[in-house]
């Protein structure tokens, strides 16, 4: 009677061996890997990783009624792939003087030609200054972590209300 009760606490008796210790480490592990790739999916996507930048340019021969809509706290964006993406808004207001060429007479002297201004509209070179977000990455700085952007790029920028063409002076990290 004695073996029959050993006999029926052994075959209860749940057996654990190092295969099972195995298996259970592997499946903790798809488990964490698998919240692991959610966290930083969401840390991309969230935008956590970018960082502010301040984007200097200057614009070239700009109309005056076009000068006067860029304004502190707009928005530029570019299109990129036929959508919008956002290039930044100003942190003041644009620095304008009178639009000016340099051309070379005949004997090789440059001369300083300087667009006329009337009352109503008139042409300007401003300069500017954009709040953005980005990443600097293997020594480029890629605009929201996607778009490249470089000094001396020449960039189609667009508000609401207006087009026109920018080149970049200077790309600097805050703080």
């Amino acid at each position: 009677m004695k073996n029959t009760t050993e006999e029926k606490k052994s075959s209860t008796r749940i057996h654990f061996n190092v295969l099972d210790a195995v298996l259970i480490l592997l499946a903790l592990l798809c488990i964490v890997g698998i919240w692991q790739r959610k966290n930083l999916q969401n840390l991309f996507d969230s935008g956590e990783s970018l960082e502010t930048y301040t984007v200097t340019f200057e614009i070239k021969k700009l109309r005056s009624t076009t000068a006067n809509l860029l304004v502190k706290d707009t928005e530029l964006y570019i299109l990129e792939n036929e959508s919008k993406v956002s290039l930044g808004t100003l942190t003041e207001q644009l620095a304008t003087s009178a639009a000016t060429v340099y051309l070379q007479t005949g004997s090789g002297e440059t001369v300083k030609a300087v667009y006329p201004q009337d009352d109503y509209e008139y042409l300007l070179d401003a300069n500017g200054v954009l709040s953005c977000r980005g990443i600097e990455h293997d020594g480029a700085f890629l605009l929201g972590g996607k778009t490249y952007l470089a000094v001396n790029q020449t960039v189609q920028a667009h508000t609401e209300l207006a087009d026109f063409e920018i080149r970049i002076t200077g790309i600097q990290k805050v703080g």
